[in-house]
C-alpha cells in the first residue's frame, strides 16, 4: 500500500488489534459486497451508456473502444466519409510479397544478372502469362510460391478439397493444380524455370545469416507498397536531460494539455473517402498542398535540438538525426557523414513531414504518395470536422456532470459561465443539466477519449473458440486459413482452442482506418511540438501531452488555460506559485521531482516509475533519492521482491513472488557529462 495508505492503517490497527477477525466470515462478507457493487456499477454504466450513446456496452460490443466507435457509427457518421482501405492497399499491381521480393533479389545477387519485377514498378510476363520474375538476357522465369496460394503439399496437407475461406471456389487441390500446370506450360515455351516454395526460402533465411542480412538492408524492399500502418506512430516521450537542479531566477514547470485528444478529434484536419495513389515519378514534386500519407527517404539537419520525424527502432519510438546512430544507439560521437548513412525512409503523415522540412529536413527520393481530400472544423461557419459534432455531444455531457464551478453563486453568474463557454467551445450547456455526476463525467471522459482507438485496431487478432466436439477441433487443425496456436484441456468434453488467420486469409475489419488513427497522432505530436520547439534546450522531459521545463525571468513561458488544447499547470492543486526545484529521470516514464507546495508552505516529493507498483515497500527502495544517486553515482541495480496476483494459461488465480530490477535508462538520446543530452547524429555529438 502506498506510504499514506500504511499510516491510516496502522491507525486503524492500534485501534482494533484486540477485536476478533474471522477471516473466512470477512472474506465471504467482502465477495457478496464486491460482487453487489459491481453489479449496481455495471447497471447504472449500462444505463447511462443507452442514455448518452444509445448503444449497450455488454450486448453490442466487447471492449471501451468498441462501445464508444459503435456510438459514433450509430449517432453521427456521415455516408460515404470513413472509407475502408483494401487488405494490402490499394496497389493491386504491384501486390507482390515482402518474402517474394527477398528471394527474388538474392537471385539477382547469387546470378549476378538483373530480373524484372513488380517491385521494380515493371510487371513481368512471359507469352501473356504474368509470372513474379524474369531475366531475357538468360531466358530464366523466377516463380515464387507462397504456400497457401500455391496449395503447397508439404504445409497443408489435410482439408486439402475444402473451399478456402478467402475464395470458397477454390481448394488447395486446384491452387496446386494451376500452379503445376503454369509451371509446365512455362517450361514448354522453353524457358529455364527456376522455382522454390515459400517455406524453403523461410528456412534459407532462418539458417543462412548472409541471406537474411543481404535482403534486410536491400534498397528494393524500400519500393514495397506503402503500408499505412508505417505511419501510425504513438506519443512522444522521452527525457532530455536525466538531472537539473534550479539556479538563481529559475523555476521548473510542470504543463499538460487540456484534452489532448478531444482537442485533435474537434479542431483536427481528416481524411476522408479513398485516396489517389500516387508512384515513384508520378508523386507530385511538392507537397505543400497535398494531403494524406507520403513513403520517402528524408535527410533531418545536424542542429535541430528537438527532430520531429519518428521513426521505430530498437522497438522504441526514435526522434534522430542520424539513422545509424539511432539503431546502434550510439551514446559516442557520431562518424556517419553519408547521406545513405543519415537518412531515414518512412512512412509519415504529410502533414509532419511539410513542418520537417520547414525545421530544414531534406527530401531525397519521394516513392510513394495517398492524396486524400480532408475535412476540417470550420471555426468561421461553425460546420465541418468528421467528429466535431461527436466532441460538441460529450464535451457537453462532462462540462455538465461537472456541476458549476465554485465561482458560480448567483444565476447571473451562472448564464455569464454558460456564454463564455459557447463563446470559447462552440458548445452550448442546458441550465436545468448542470448537476455534479462524477459517473456520468467519468463516462464522458471515457468516451472522449476512446473512440478513435479503435480506427487503429491491429486487425488479424488472436481469436479463441471453445470446442465441444472432436470433430470441431480437427476442422480447426486442418483449415488452412487459420493456424492453431494452443489448446487447452478444461475438462473431457471441452477444449479452449487458440488460433490465428493466416495474413492471406482474414477479412479487414469494417471499423478500422488507421490513416485516420495516424493523423490523430500526428496533430498530437504536432501539438506538443510546438512548444519544444519554443522551449528548446529548457525542456526536461516530455511525454505525449505534457512538458517539465526550466522557466527562467525574462524568457518566453507556456501560457495557460482552461480550454481544450490549453496547457494546464499540472501543480495548481497544490497552490498558485507551487513549482519544481529539483527534478530527476531516470529515462521514459521514470521521473521524480521535489517541490514547494504553496498552499501548505512546505517541500513535497513525487516519484512516477512506470511498470513498478511504488507501495511502501518498494518506495523505501526507488525513490527521488535512490534515483538521483544511481544517475549521479551509477551503481547497481535495485531489486524490488513483491507478491502479485496472477492468472494462469490454465485460467487458475495465484499469489507469486516477482522480482524487478530497476536501473535509470535513458537511451533515446545522446547523454552527455553533465546529464544534459543531443538526439542522435547532432552536431555536437559528431567528430571535429
Amino acid at each position: 500500500m502506498k506510504e499514506d495508505d500504511r499510516i491510516k492503517f496502522l491507525e486503524w490497527y492500534e485501534q482494533n488489534k484486540t477485536d476478533t477477525f474471522d477471516m473466512q466470515k470477512d472474506l465471504v462478507a467482502y465477495c457478496i459486497s464486491d460482487v453487489e457493487i459491481l453489479t449496481a456499477a455495471c447497471l447504472k454504466f449500462r444505463q447511462q451508456m443507452i442514455e448518452t450513446g444509445n448503444v449497450c456496452p455488454f450486448t453490442e460490443a466487447c471492449t471501451i473502444a468498441s462501445t464508444c466507435n459503435k456510438v459514433y457509427r450509430r449517432n453521427f457518421l456521415q455516408p460515404n466519409t470513413i472509407g475502408i482501405i483494401p487488405k494490402g492497399g490499394y496497389r493491386w499491381r504491384d501486390n507482390q510479397s515482402k518474402v517474394a521480393i527477398q528471394w527474388l533479389v538474392w537471385m539477382e545477387k547469387e546470378q549476378n544478372i538483373n530480373i524484372v519485377c513488380a517491385a521494380k514498378q515493371q510487371e513481368a510476363r512471359v507469352a501473356g502469362v504474368k509470372v513474379d520474375g524474369y531475366c531475357a538476357e538468360t531466358n530464366q522465369v523466377f516463380e515464387f510460391h507462397g504456400c497457401y496460394y500455391h496449395g503447397c503439399p508439404a504445409c497443408f496437407k489435410n482439408g486439402r478439397d475444402e473451399p478456402l475461406r478467402d475464395d470458397p471456389t477454390q481448394t488447395l487441390n486446384t491452387r496446386y493444380e494451376a500452379t503445376v500446370a503454369k509451371t509446365e506450360r512455362l517450361r514448354d515455351l522453353g524457358h529455364h524455370l527456376i522455382q522454390i516454395w515459400e517455406c524453403e526460402f523461410r528456412r534459407q533465411l532462418q539458417q543462412n545469416a548472409e541471406i537474411c542480412s543481404y535482403v534486410e538492408n536491400h534498397p528494393l524492399l524500400v519500393n514495397t507498397p506503402l503500408n499505412p500502418r508505417d505511419a501510425f506512430f504513438g506519443g512522444r516521450t522521452g527525457n532530455t536531460y536525466e538531472y537539473y537542479k534550479c539556479k538563481d531566477g529559475e523555476k521548473i514547470k510542470y504543463v499538460d494539455v487540456c484534452s489532448l485528444y478531444p482537442w485533435v478529434c474537434k479542431y483536427g484536419k481528416f481524411p476522408t473517402g479513398h485516396p489517389k495513389v500516387y508512384v515513384g515519378e508520378e508523386c507530385p514534386p511538392a507537397i505543400n498542398n497535398v494531403e494524406g500519407l507520403i513513403k520517402c527517404k528524408i535527410l533531418p539537419p545536424q542542429n535541430l535540438y528537438h527532430p520531429i520525424l519518428p521513426a521505430k527502432m530498437n522497438n522504441k519510438l526514435m526522434f534522430v538525426l542520424c539513422r545509424t546512430c539511432g539503431e546502434k544507439m550510439n551514446q559516442g560521437k557520431c562518424h556517419h557523414h553519408t547521406e545513405e548513412e543519415r537518412a531515414l525512409t518512412g512512412t509519415w503523415v504529410i502533414d509532419e513531414v511539410k513542418k520537417a522540412l520547414e525545421m530544414g529536413y531534406r527530401m531525397l527520393k519521394v516513392h510513394e504518395v495517398w492524396s486524400y481530400e480532408i475535412d476540417q472544423f470550420d471555426k468561421a461557419t461553425k460546420k465541418g470536422g468528421l467528429f466535431t459534432s461527436m466532441m460538441n455531444k460529450f464535451v457537453a455531457v462532462k462540462q455538465q456532470a461537472s456541476g458549476w464551478p465554485q465561482h458560480c453563486r448567483t444565476a447571473e453568474e451562472k448564464n455569464r459561465y454558460i456564454g463564455e463557454f459557447l463563446e470559447r467551445e462552440d458548445v452550448k450547456l442546458e441550465f436545468a443539466e448542470i448537476v455534479e455526476n462524477p459517473g456520468l463525467r467519468s463516462l464522458a471522459k471515457l468516451i472522449l477519449n476512446s473512440f478513435w482507438g479503435k480506427l487503429g485496431q491491429r486487425e488479424n487478432q488472436p481469436k479463441t473458440a471453445i470446442v465441444r466436439t472432436p470433430a470441431e477441433f480437427f476442422n480447426m487443425l486442418s483449415n488452412p486459413a487459420i493456424c492453431v496456436t494452443a489448446a487447452l484441456p478444461v475438462n473431457e468434453d471441452v477444449l479452449i482452442v487458440n488460433y490465428e488467420h493466416r495474413d492471406e486469409s482474414y477479412d479487414p475489419l469494417t471499423t478500422v482506418n488507421v490513416t485516420i488513427a495516424a493523423y490523430v497522432t500526428t496533430q498530437a505530436r504536432l501539438k506538443l511540438y510546438s512548444y519544444l520547439e519554443k522551449l528548446g534546450d529548457r525542456v526536461l522531459y516530455y511525454d505525449t501531452d505534457s512538458v517539465i521545463y526550466v522557466s527562467r525571468e525574462g524568457e518566453w513561458d507556456v501560457p495557460t488555460g482552461s480550454c481544450l488544447g490549453e496547457m494546464t499547470d499540472e501543480l495548481e492543486g497544490y497552490g498558485a506559485g507551487s513549482h519544481i526545484k529539483e527534478f530527476v529521470s531516470g529515462g521514459p516514464k521514470n521521473y521524480a521531482y521535489k517541490f514547494f507546495a504553496a498552499k501548505d508552505n512546505e517541500e513535497k516529493v513525487t516519484c512516477k516509475v512506470k511498470g513498478i507498483s511504488l507501495n511502501y515497500a518498494a518506495s523505501q527502495l526507488v525513490n527521488f533519492d535512490t534515483i538521483k544517486e544511481m544517475i549521479l553515482s551509477p551503481t547497481e541495480p535495485v531489486y524490488i521482491a513483491a507478491k502479485n496476483i496472477r492468472r494462469t494459461k490454465e485460467h487458475e488465480v495465484v499469489t507469486r513472488e516477482e522480482t524487478k530490477i530497476y536501473k535509470p535508462l535513458s537511451t533515446k538520446r545522446c547523454f552527455l557529462d553533465d546529464h544534459s543530452s543531443y538526439p542522435y547524429g547532432h552536431k555536437r555529438c559528431r567528430t571535429e
